[in-house]
């Protein structure tokens, strides 16, 4: 008599079962910090950043709102889940997991770079649920900043490239590239090595996705669909001076022709850092009913 064979039918039997309960349970509710009282204000970091880059408006805004401070999977130390293919979609999903289990029917919302780009994203397919957008220093399609006539399909194979350095980068030289690109996203050093360490912590497969879908997602043509008021704080620095930038948010965001616009000088990416006062100061313009 062959053992293995009704051995391996009880184990089935134990197994099957459980694995079965798993897919029909409802996913967990995401490890997001909440603080502070009042309205309800979701907090999204950009590519490869913590929740900590709110921290220098974190104590200000908790006096006012209550902060959902959304950590990304796969960014700054959190563990990565699932295809980084997939890591703008996953994430989406897992915001509005969290306002459900929050019991939150709509929130303001605030993101950087990524996590503002996420945020059109979400006031195009959930305009229900997010009663306005911040979008920090972010484009509806990242490759504008290369080039004024980019397309999705001339920007793919650059992203593709992109993604494939990143990924065949070891540690050192990953570290290497971003201590040096950090010099171009925050002014102040004194920032420089949180930034980078955020960058380094990060799953490194997820980071090169995340670039390779900000770089091939164009969400201009749903601009229209968002109902949300939006205000969009932009950079301007002697690198890309207010002549230069002003001319490109405008037209990128020409689908949401009540866009508030708004430039921050002396800044770079990080406006958060550079010009906290008057960051803040835009911010809760943005946010003001």
């Amino acid at each position: 008599m062959n053992l293995a064979r009704p051995l391996f039918a009880a184990l089935a039997a134990l197994i099957l079962p459980c694995a079965a309960l798993a897919e029909g349970a409802p996913a967990p509710c995401p490890p997001f910090e909440v603080v502070g009282n009042g309205s309800d204000l979701v907090l999204v970091p950009g590519l490869g950043s913590a929740p900590a880059v709110w921290d220098g408006v974190r104590d200000s805004l908790a006096r006012d709102y209550r902060l959902h401070l959304v950590h990304i999977a796969g960014f700054a130390g959190r563990a990565a889940e699932g295809d980084p293919a997939t890591l703008i979609e996953r994430t989406k999903a897992e915001v509005i997991r969290h306002l459900d289990c929050q019991k939150v029917a709509s929130a303001a919302y605030a993101g950087h770079s990524m996590g503002g780009f996420l945020g059109l994203a979400l006031a195009a397919d959930h305009p229900d649920r997010i009663a306005r957008v911040v979008v920090v220093d972010s484009l509806p399609f990242f490759p504008l900043i290369f080039n004024p006539a980019a397309t999705a399909e001339l920007a793919a194979p650059q992203a593709a490239g992109m993604r494939a350095q990143i990924a065949a980068q070891d540690d050192a030289a990953f570290a290497a590239s971003q201590r040096m690109g950090v010099q171009s996203l925050v002014r102040d050093p004194a920032y420089h090595a949180q930034v980078v360490d955020w960058s380094v912590t990060s799953d490194r497969a997820t980071f090169a996705g995340a670039i390779h879908a900000l770089m091939t997602t164009d969400l201009r043509p749903r601009l229209g669909e968002i109902a949300a008021p939006v205000t969009v704080l932009a950079a301007a620095n002697r690198f890309a001076p207010r002549e230069r930038v002003e001319p490109l948010y405008r037209s990128a965001y020409a689908g949401l022709p009540n866009a508030d616009i708004t430039l921050i000088e002396d800044s770079y990416h990080f406006i958060m850092f550079d010009q906290p006062a008057a960051f803040e100061t835009a911010l809760r313009a943005g946010l003001a009913d």
